[in-house]
């Protein structure tokens, strides 16, 4: 039998943060290219001139998402990383209660 991988469309728990980068904005190109190699990563926001970027990411594993968080720090040009918010959804346990865990930081 052949076990089933879990990703992101079929798990049992979601989880999307939001962090603000500040960055050398000579480098905000080579950044923003590694930042979107980043599976289910986005920049909503972005300042060049001056550096910043607000980036959204997901992963169905919190694990996952926080290698992928700390691995911004490791971009070059990336001087620092603020975690701003982070959600937690996970189904229901029966289909009258949702249950979801909202940290704002």
């Amino acid at each position: 039998m052949k076990e089933q991988q879990t990703d992101i469309e079929n798990a049992s728990e979601w989880h999307v943060c939001s962090l603000i980068l500040q960055c050398n904005p000579k480098k905000i190109a080579q950044i923003q290219t590694a930042l979107l190699a980043v599976p289910y990563t986005e920049i909503p926001v972005m300042d060049a001139e001056k550096g910043k970027l607000v980036v959204v990411m997901q992963s169905h594993d919190e694990h996952q998402l926080l290698r992928e968080m700390e691995g911004t720090r490791n971009i070059d040009g990336v001087i620092d990383v603020t975690l701003v918010y982070h959600e937690q959804d996970v189904p229901p346990r029966d289909a009258s209660a949702k249950e979801v865990s909202v940290k704002a930081v």
